[in-house]
């Protein structure tokens, strides 16, 4: 009777690799952040202090991407292939075969109708 009024419901958690940028000062940041949305609604001034907290959050996370994008990108200056990389793994491209993979003209066209 238990799995009928609460059955078992499995979850998929997806996991966000580590971003090179996300340091301690940053980590701190958003510990200040979430601490700041938790008292937002007691007071004005919690809520103005909440957006100015996030304002200064998104700022530092903006900075952080920027200087590590440029470190990255002057390291690798006159490297066109591994600046190419870089962009490619940064946008999540993968390099794939648009081709099909048939080598029957028939069975192609049955992909297709």
């Amino acid at each position: 009777t238990l799995d009928h009024h609460a059955p078992m419901v499995k979850k998929t958690i997806s996991f966000a690799p580590h971003s090179p940028w996300f340091d301690s000062e940053y980590k701190n940041q958003r510990k200040l952040r979430r601490k700041a949305e938790k008292n937002k609604n007691k007071s004005l001034y919690h809520k103005t202090l909440f957006e100015e907290i996030r304002s200064e959050t998104t700022i530092m996370a903006n900075l952080k991407k920027k200087q590590y994008y440029n470190t990255l990108l002057e390291k690798n200056r006159g490297n066109i292939k591994a600046i190419y990389n870089v962009v490619n793994r940064e946008l999540d491209r993968k390099q794939e075969n648009p081709s099909p993979d048939s080598h029957d003209i028939t069975q192609l066209s049955k992909k297709f109708n």
